[in-house]
Formats: C-alpha cells, sequence, structure tokens
C-alpha cells in the first residue's frame, strides 16, 4: 500500500506531556514562599481577595508578585524564583524519569523517539530550572515580565488550565506554540498528513480535577491520560460520577521510580503506543 492510501499517518515519535504544581513535584507558589520565609497563608489570603473583585486567577498572582517584589529588601524577584527553581524538591524518583523511559523505549524501538513537554498553567521561572526542567525538550507556562533589577513588573503571557487544550491541539498539529496562543488555530481544518503527531500517541500527566479538559481532549484523541494522586488516596472526590470522556486510564500514586505504579502504567502506554507505530510501518513505502 501507497503512503498515500495509508489510512493512518506514521509519526515515529511519541510525546509525553506533563503538568507541573502537584504532579513533578509540590505546588510551587507554597514551597517558594516557604523557601523565602514569606507566608503563604497570607498570601492565598491577598489572592482570594484579588478572586472576589473579579481578578483572574494568573492575573491576580502576577499583582501580588508584583507587590511583594516593590517591598523594601524583598527577597522575591528573578534571580531567587531562579535560584529556587535549580534546588525545587521534585517527587520522588522526577529526576531519573526521562532517562528510564527513554531507555524503555529504545530497548523495543531505537527509531522511535520521545520528547517531553511542560505544559503547566502557572508561571515556568521556576519549573524551567527545575532539574526535571532542564531534562524537558520543551516547558511552556505562563511568563512574569522583570524590570532590569530583577523586579516583578507584571504577567507577560498567562495560561489557563483551559487553554491547556488549545497548545496540546497546536501541538498535535504541529503549529507555533512560541507566540502568543492564537486560539482559532484550533477550531480550523488542518491537513492531518501535516500534523507533528497524532494525539493516539500523546500521553498526558496531570494532578486532578483542574486538568479535566486536557484529560478530555488527549483521551478522546485516542492518547492516554494518568492522574497523578499526590495524597495516596487512590482516587478523587466524585470521580465516579464525572463524564467517561473526563476519566482516565489510571490514577497513580505521585512516585517515579521505575518499579512504581505510576511508572508501569506510563511504560504500558509507551509499549502500546510504540506496537501503533510498528503496525502502521506495515502501510507505508519500502
Amino acid at each position: 500500500m501507497s503512503a498515500s492510501t495509508a489510512t493512518k499517518i506514521l509519526r515515529e515519535r511519541i510525546v509525553l506531556i506533563f503538568d507541573f504544581d502537584d504532579t513533578l513535584g509540590p505546588n510551587t507558589t507554597r514551597a517558594y514562599l516557604e523557601y523565602l520565609g514569606l507566608s503563604f497563608e497570607d498570601f492565598k489570603s491577598r489572592l482570594r481577595e484579588r478572586k472576589k473583585r473579579k481578578w483572574q486567577a494568573p492575573l491576580a498572582k502576577a499583582d501580588l508578585y508584583r507587590e511583594y517584589s516593590h517591598r523594601e529588601g524583598s527577597p522575591l524577584n528573578r534571580e531567587s524564583m531562579q535560584a529556587f527553581g535549580r534546588e525545587f524538591p521534585l517527587f520522588p524518583g522526577v529526576d531519573e524519569m526521562v532517562d528510564h523511559l527513554n531507555d524503555f523505549v529504545r530497548e523495543l524501538d531505537d527509531n522511535i523517539t520521545l520528547e517531553f513537554v511542560l505544559l503547566t498553567a502557572g508561571f515556568k521561572t521556576i519549573p524551567a530550572h527545575s532539574v526535571i526542567g532542564q531534562q524537558f525538550d520543551r516547558v511552556y507556562g505562563g511568563e512574569l515580565h522583570f524590570d532590569d533589577k530583577g523586579r516583578v513588573l507584571s504577567a507577560r503571557r498567562v495560561i489557563s488550565h483551559v487553554d491547556k487544550v488549545h497548545y496540546i491541539k497546536q501541538l498535535v498539529q504541529g503549529l507555533d506554540l512560541d507566540r502568543a496562543s492564537e486560539l482559532e488555530n484550533t477550531y480550523v481544518e488542518h491537513d492531518p498528513d501535516q500534523y507533528y503527531v497524532p494525539m493516539a500517541q500523546v500521553i498526558y500527566v496531570g494532578d486532578g480535577n483542574s486538568d479535566m479538559s486536557a484529560f478530555q481532549v488527549v483521551e478522546g484523541g485516542g492518547g492516554v491520560a494518568v492522574a497523578i494522586d499526590k495524597d495516596g488516596e487512590g482516587e478523587w472526590e466524585n470521580y465516579d460520577q464525572m463524564s467517561r470522556a473526563r476519566r482516565v486510564h489510571n490514577i497513580a500514586p505521585a512516585d517515579y521510580h521505575p518499579d512504581s505504579e505510576l511508572m508501569n502504567t506510563l511504560c504500558l502506554a509507551l509499549r502500546m503506543m510504540v506496537n501503533r507505530i510498528k503496525l502502521l510501518r506495515f502501510g507505508q513505502d519500502d
């Protein structure tokens, strides 16, 4: 069969997309403020007041960062964010995950590549400087604008949890994610033959209700969504009442060691996708 008559496109890559907060490590804002010796509860209270005044959450957080950053002698600045990122306390085994999964797929088929993408609705300064952020191929998230002294001035880019859906679709379609997100791109027809990767070769890992829309778009396209149970309870509240489209393949504890339930889940998903690619090769020209 010629490539033009094959019913599925062949892309010899698999993309793994990870949320950051409560997925690869603890809540970034709480951990950072505690690192600086500042009260997270006070920050959260101020954030709640802004939300009552109809502020969008990412903009409210950026404005609070600006306020804190401009206090006399404030430690909250770009330099301390980057420094904290470098020592960010990741969940167990995260720092070895990329190597382990690359080795696993290489043993199955050394012509298939993995791509690791970080997609956070938070600000990316800290995640991008973390050990795992440095290992990932791409990092997308909100961005802060700093002055020449490293103080926060404003948000330069925000990504909501709903926006994540459009980023995932744009990544799959091979569109440019480095410019400001143009959400209409995901609603127009694009030639599937030009897609960067089929959704069926995408794995999304997130932590809960805020990732439901992302779970749905990945699962709906034939990919695999995996949820992190950071508290080790084994389930989410009201999970049984969720629509099947929003459910995930598995909910696993936040343990990334090689023999953990989470890593076994990811390896099973990767094996399935590797076999899919091998099958699709039969539909291509020699």
